[in-house]
């Protein structure tokens, strides 16, 4: 008791002694940053100080310590500034109040002697370059730009890279001398890839290719990014030239150059047009425009042409959504397609038109009806296009069309643009008629059948889908009857025997393995049980073969029953596209509506249409909600700024995880938003976050991403300041792949 007594007293006189020690004050700690024994606890307990004034202390501590990385964190978290409520929650008194101002300037030395002296044979100084390159970036000080810059002008090594690219991220968040941190990042742009591992002759080779080459891909994918954040017009050039120099990159350079704004749609129609002098000088001097297989070593003479000029360029002029490009676009259709790349010795499937009609559907300029509908109607592009009168009549005569015919795949690509391009009933009976053609392509059938629905708006439109629906119906049932006759008992008997079968099978193997094990078997008995499941193994293949023969006639019809119901709800799930059109009318916001409509609701709206409607399983009644939407959207969109009051609305709606509608309402936003768009690049971002880890969303978030990148600029808005979050993933594969057929 005595001796409990005496503590408060003593720890009193501790008090009256003036607290030379006070475990609260920074100073009771720096002073012990030189004693080894007390080091690494002081460094805590500055941490937890949160007291900036310990920044120097700390940053002579870690070059007399031989700049460890956890003393470098200590300093950059005392040099970041805090709100009052960042403070509170970790418990700094001290700036409760008012937060805790930064501290940079106290920093600066020793983050640009950790990058200015990164060792890269160390493994901790490379670490500390690295976070010091990452605080620069964020504390954007102005006299930490040249050391970041002669970091990642350094040689690239595999061992530097993450600090490279750290200090290429960082001269990326320099917006206040934007002028000098591009043309740094654009230098280390401007230069040819090192060989492409498919060149390699042997594995060896390909191995220290492969090594070298994603390396400096990684290096020049931070730099693009960088120039990205940047929003420059001086970089676009250097990124037009960088699309076909790495085009395994070509999604992060799509992203950089439409946010580089205008200036970008000027160079890419250029280039479209064939007019560029530094992408046509490119061209002739490495072959772009050729595959001479995959080592560059088939004579020229023999090489495949390919129409990355004209593929890459598309792609992006749709993300301006600006008429002035339609004259390019159309102009390159006069060209034959041709694929994109080839990759051991295999064409890509995919050709120019794509891009160019995903082009034509973003705009949606009426400018290109007529060419667009010459080519699905079996002709070439139209050599003169021209809109049709508006109002024009169904079967009216369309624009003149070059010779030759289309193939199947442009026809099919023609007719999913021609929608977003049609501004009156030219084509629709046409349309019509493909959809109900039994010797169609089926490909080209189903297409037209879509576009027939978001461009026909009478009952007589409806009756031709209820006339399609019902044939297939009839012949569903017809199959289905034949199917549960006696090809389905016939089936169920195969089935029983088969298990029959089976189970013996299953049965002698077991014998077989309980035999092995069992010490009072003889020889003889194992031999016995091997033969006997061996032949019950024979038996029950040759009961797999009858089993197969017996049940084909059934599994036929009932996949005849399948396909035919499928093609008839395909026709009656269009109904609701025509539907809504005959609804709606010139009332957006009767198509703003259908945002919310649930499947019940559009089931109820189409009854009178579809007669089996009650018969309709829940997924199936989506469906009409999504043709519903689609048609509305579509609609919508033609309408242009006349229908700029339901921006907010097409924006809060682009959150849906529904792949269809998100895609419709990314197809109408840009069209009637009036610019310039004060949130649309904020709400465009919750979209994004909202699709984050959803499979079915990634390349839309991608198009969204592009989207906030128009609008950060469009109409002479100041774009916000770009994020890590803005960032798309490094490339999975060589060739890029174009937006999907809408």
């Amino acid at each position: 008791m005595m001796k409990r007594s005496w503590l408060p007293i003593l720890a009193g006189l501790t008090v009256l002694a003036g607290c030379p020690d006070d475990p609260t004050k920074a100073e009771t700690w720096t002073k012990k940053l030189k004693d080894q024994g007390e080091v690494e606890r002081a460094v805590t307990e500055l941490e937890h100080i949160g007291n900036p004034g310990a920044i120097e202390a700390l940053g002579n501590a870690w070059e007399a310590q031989g700049k460890p990385v956890r003393l470098l964190q200590v300093i950059i978290s005392l040099a970041r500034p805090l709100t009052p409520q960042e403070a509170k929650d970790k418990w700094f008194t001290d700036y409760e109040a008012a937060g805790r101002p930064a501290s940079w300037d106290k920093a600066l030395p020793y983050l640009k002697k950790a990058i200015a002296e990164v060792d890269e044979a160390n493994p901790r100084s490379v670490d500390s370059a690295t976070k010091a390159a990452e605080a620069l970036g964020e504390a954007k000080l102005p006299d930490g730009l040249d050391v970041l810059i002669e970091l990642a002008q350094r040689p690239v090594t595999k061992k530097l890279i993450n600090a490279q690219v750290a200090a290429i991220r960082a001269i990326g968040r320099y917006s206040g001398d934007s002028t000098r941190a591009a043309a740094a990042l654009i230098k280390l742009i401007d230069k040819d890839p090192p060989p492409h591992p498919r060149t390699a002759k042997d594995k060896e080779q390909a191995r220290l290719l492969d090594e070298k080459y994603t390396l400096q891909l990684g290096f020049t994918l931070a730099a693009i990014d960088a120039l990205a954040d940047l929003r420059v017009p001086s970089a676009v050039k250097v990124l037009v030239l960088a699309m076909f120099r790495t085009p395994d990159l070509f999604t992060q350079i799509r992203r950089a150059l439409v946010a580089s704004g205008p200036t970008a749609f000027d160079e890419l129609r250029k280039v479209l047009a064939g007019t560029h002098p530094e992408v046509n000088q490119l061209f002739r001097d490495k072959h772009l425009d050729k595959y001479c297989g995959d080592r560059n070593d088939v004579p020229l003479d023999q090489c495949q042409n390919v129409s990355a000029m004209y593929f890459f360029p598309a792609v992006v002029l749709g993300d301006f959504y600006d008429a002035r490009a339609v004259p390019e676009l159309l102009a390159a259709l006069q060209r034959p397609p041709l694929p994109i790349a080839y990759a051991d010795d295999q064409p890509d499937p995919r050709t120019q038109y794509n891009a160019i009609f995903d082009a034509l559907r973003k705009i949606g300029s009426p400018e290109a009806a007529a060419a667009v509908r010459g080519m699905w109607m079996g002709h070439a592009a139209a050599a003169a296009p021209r809109a049709a009168a508006r109002g024009a009549k169904r079967g009216a005569e369309t624009a003149p069309a070059a010779g030759g015919a289309s193939d199947v795949n442009t026809r099919i690509q023609a007719i999913s643009a021609y929608p977003f391009v049609s501004r009156d009933d030219t084509g629709v009976e046409e349309l019509g008629k493909i959809a109900t053609d039994n010797n169609a392509h089926p490909g080209l059938r189903r297409e037209a059948a879509t576009a027939f629905a978001q461009v026909a708006h009478e009952q007589r439109d409806i009756t031709v889908l209820q006339v399609q629906a019902q044939k297939f119906l009839e012949a569903s049932a017809k199959s289905r009857a034949e199917a549960d006759g006696k090809p389905k008992a016939a089936a169920a008997a195969a089935d029983k025997e088969l298990a029959k079968a089976k189970k013996l099978n299953d049965d002698a193997a077991a014998a077989v393995l309980k035999a092995t094990h069992d010490n009072t078997k003889s020889a003889e008995d194992i031999r016995a049980a091997t033969d006997a499941a061996k032949k019950a193994k024979e038996a029950f293949t040759a009961a797999k073969k009858t089993h197969a023969d017996a049940v084909k006639p059934y599994r036929a019809a009932d996949s005849d029953a399948k396909a035919y119901k499928d093609y008839a709800r395909m026709f009656q799930t269009h109904i609701a596209g025509i539907e809504t059109a005959m609804r709606c009318k010139q009332d957006i916001n009767c198509y703003a509506a259908t945002l919310k409509l649930k499947p019940a609701d559009a089931a109820r709206n189409n009854a009178s249409y579809i007669r089996d409607i009650k018969d309709w399983a829940p997924d199936e009644q989506v469906g009409l909600v999504d043709a519903s939407v689609l048609r509305a959207m579509l609609e919508i969109g033609k309408r242009g700024t006349r229908a700029s009051a339901l921006t907010d609305t097409l924006l809060d709606s682009a959150k849906t995880d529904d792949r269809l509608i998100r895609q419709s309402i990314l197809l109408a936003l840009p069209k009637i938003a009036a610019l310039p768009c004060a949130n649309c690049e904020a709400k465009l971002q919750d979209a994004i976050r909202a699709g984050e880890g959803k499979t079915t969303l990634k390349e839309l978030n991608l198009e969204t991403t592009m989207m906030k990148n128009y609008f950060g600029w469009a109409g002479g808005k100041t774009p916000s300041r770009a994020g890590d979050k803005d960032r798309l993933p490094p490339p999975t594969s060589v060739a890029p792949k174009p937006p999907k057929k809408k």
